[in-house]
């Protein structure tokens, strides 16, 4: 073979030159081929159709790789597969497709869900959004508050809505004579002891000393700081973001201009109660608390602050 080469008058350096230039070539081309190819990933997908409220559970999750781009922080990776079994669809996902942190409701769409953080906390509670800059709230200011405070919200109201006014009855307005015309009923009414006349002035006195001005702590067992919302520019850019917010994420807080909110962790029979103290009472003061109590709070009013300044003066002057 060699020999035919030779006598056909080919150069054998320039053709062993060109086959050494196009192995080169080819190499680094498919080097560069390489290089630009992004890196993969295996995320958690869904193995069959979940509608909204679904429970998923391990069968319901297959292992997908997909290229590892700018939107692979919104997949789920395979290795946080242990941590999704239990959790709720929020969004339909169909067959086949990634799971995506803010279509479920569990730890593992914390810092991207804000409702997943109920999933940390036994049932019957809500996230309450409490405005710091409501005109009739007093708080430290939003940089004094980190997730996991405890907070006190003390509700002041110095007077009773305004009652309605029941209508005058017309005085050219007579009762029928057939409205007399029945037999006279003499009943006989026995009349109250003397401890109930006591216990009923007792309750009266309960009752009226029980009217505003009045204050009252609606949480005394303490509500739990979740998140920070609308905190100033400059605690993002110091880095403080992840401490701010307890996500590590920026989806507790924008550039734009954002009302200053606390979310609390209140029971779900707390959310009526909290809003029409917002919307009736003269002031809400938000306390920073270590400790709360197990007991509800009796409140305290304007009488029993007269008392407290009776009985100090007495003691004062023994």
């Amino acid at each position: 073979m060699l020999k035919r080469l030779l006598n056909s008058g080919i150069n054998v350096a320039v053709l062993g030159i060109s086959v050494a230039l196009f192995l080169v070539a080819l190499f680094a081309l498919l080097s560069i081929g390489n290089a630009q190819k992004p890196e993969t990933l295996d995320i958690l997908a869904a193995a069959q159709a979940l509608d909204i409220g679904d429970t998923i559970g391990q069968g319901d999750l297959i292992i997908k790789t997909v290229f590892q781009d700018e939107n692979a922080s919104l997949y789920i990776p395979a290795d946080e597969s242990d941590s999704l079994p239990g959790s709720l669809a929020v969004l339909p996902i169909h067959a086949g497709q990634p799971i995506m942190r803010d279509s479920i409701i569990s730890p593992a769409a914390e810092g991207t869900r804000l409702s997943a953080a109920l999933a940390s906390y036994p049932s019957g509670n809500s996230l309450f959004p409490f405005p710091l800059d409501a005109a009739n709230v007093i708080a430290p200011d939003i940089t004094a508050f980190l997730p996991g405070d405890k907070v006190a919200i003390t509700v002041v109201i110095g007077r009773r809505p305004q009652e309605i006014e029941t209508a005058t009855p017309d005085p050219d307005f007579t009762l029928p004579d057939s409205l007399f015309d029945a037999p006279e009923i003499i009943a006989t009414i026995n009349p109250p002891s003397e401890e109930e006349v006591a216990v009923e002035k007792a309750q009266q006195e309960l009752e009226e000393r029980a009217f505003p001005p009045l204050a009252k702590d609606l949480f005394p067992q303490g509500a739990l700081v979740i998140s920070i919302q609308g905190l100033p520019p400059e605690v993002v850019d110091a880095g403080n973001l992840e401490s701010a917010t307890g996500t590590g994420t920026n989806t507790s807080y924008s550039s734009f201009s954002q009302p200053e909110r606390l979310m609390l962790l209140i029971p779900d029979e707390s959310r009526e109660e909290l809003a029409l103290s917002l919307q009736q009472g003269n002031l809400l003061i938000v306390s920073l608390i270590k400790d709360g109590q197990d007991g509800p709070s009796t409140g305290f009013t304007y009488w029993d602050f007269e008392d407290l300044f009776k009985l100090e003066h007495s003691q004062a002057g023994e």
